[in-house]
């Protein structure tokens, strides 16, 4: 049934399938390095994966994309090289109190 709304804007969708994407890059590098990978199946979780090591190390991590500023207070960046002004990202305070890490990623 077409609806005058989107349910999420094409900036969204692009967004959401770079982080669908990376997550599963993630994954799949952790578990040749020889990890085991659990994959959060909650949206309000804080952590996306969790890893365990071949010692039983368990480890929280928020898979985050890589990305990049397109202007810096209205001017156009697009003469500069690409990584010029990266969006840097931290843990949250919840992340911080329950150990967890931030694992970026790159797509391309």
């Amino acid at each position: 049934m077409p609806s005058d709304k989107q349910i999420i804007s094409d900036r969204q969708k692009k967004t959401s399938i770079k982080g669908t994407v990376g997550e599963y890059e993630a994954i799949a590098k952790l578990t040749r390095q020889g990890y085991f990978v659990a994959k959060s199946v909650d949206p309000a979780c804080p952590f996306d994966i969790v890893i365990v090591d071949k010692n039983g190390k368990i480890t929280l991590i928020d898979i985050k994309t890589n990305t990049f500023r397109k202007n810096k207070k209205g001017k156009s960046l697009k003469d500069k090289p690409k990584g010029s002004y990266k969006i840097h990202r931290s843990p949250t305070k919840q992340q911080k109190k329950l150990g967890i890490k931030l694992m970026m990623v790159d797509y391309d």
